[in-house]
Parts: C-alpha cells; sequence; structure tokens
C-alpha cells in the first residue's frame, strides 16, 4: 500500500508547494488536502484512517482551525494513534507547548525555502517508511540548525 499524508492548511499556495515538495522527494505518495479541519475531518469520517500515515496540521484556518481539529482527532479513537505534525509560519513557544500538550507528535515552522521543506519531507518520509516516527522531530529540527 503506498505511503498517504493528509495536509490540512488553507493557503492554497503552501499547500501547492507542499505537494511538490513531497512529490519531488517521493513520487508516490498519496498527499491528500483539506482547507480547514472541517473539510478535513468530514474527509476523514468518509474513507476512514486506513492507510493514513501521518496529518499535517495548520493551525491558523477558518471554519475549524488546527487546535479544534487536534483535540477532535486525539480524543477519537478511531484517529488517536495517526501522527500529527503541526505545520504553521508560527514559532511562538506557546504554540509549540499547546501543540505537544494536545497530542502532536512534532511541531514544524513552515520553512521559507523549498529546499529546505524537500528536506524535511526526505526525513519524514524516511522516519514513516522506516516506522521510526519517534526520532522524526529530532531529525527534523537539526536539519533547521545546521
Amino acid at each position: 500500500m503506498n505511503t498517504r499524508f493528509l495536509l490540512i492548511d488553507d493557503d492554497a499556495d503552501d499547500r501547492s508547494l507542499f505537494s511538490e515538495a513531497l512529490a519531488m522527494v517521493n513520487p508516490v505518495i498519496v498527499c491528500d488536502q483539506a482547507a480547514d479541519g472541517e473539510e478535513a475531518l468530514s474527509r476523514l469520517h468518509q474513507t476512514g484512517p486506513d492507510g493514513l500515515d501521518i496529518i499535517f496540521l495548520d493551525i491558523n484556518m477558518p471554519v475549524m482551525n488546527g487546535w479544534q481539529l487536534l483535540k477532535i482527532l486525539k480524543r477519537e479513537e478511531a484517529y488517536r494513534n495517526i501522527p500529527v505534525v503541526i505545520y504553521s509560519t508560527s514559532s511562538n513557544k506557546r504554540d509549540i507547548s499547546t501543540a505537544y500538550d494536545l497530542g502532536a507528535l512534532c511541531f514544524v515552522t513552515k520553512p521559507h525555502a523549498f529546499r529546505l521543506l524537500q528536506k524535511i519531507l526526505g526525513v519524514v518520509v524516511d522516519s514513516v517508511k522506516s516506522k521510526k516516527i519517534d526520532s522524526m522531530c529530532d531529525a527534523i529540527h537539526s536539519l533547521k540548525t545546521a
């Protein structure tokens, strides 16, 4: 079965860049997308969690924001074990702390450089495929400080 990502972000340009970078890292990965938390939840209820390897979740979105969706995902049995990476323009310490408190696996500030996004997604893909998701965040953060 193919690796499957879900990107939830209201910014169409960010979704496009993410998908392009992911396709360059591994073109066979399926990247589902949603523009807000409500749309994502609706899709998840339709398709179910089977085969979904990881969720990238923006914080600031209309209709249902990332915090609201993260709370639901971690509360519902069907979704609570899917790793969630908060993927935001924020680098605020309070947001980072809130993400971890609500059950996110990792907090990644959206990089400005496309090449860095590719490297981050390369680490994610390798971690998902090797089932070593626990060390993924440290590897991502070491990229950003290198």
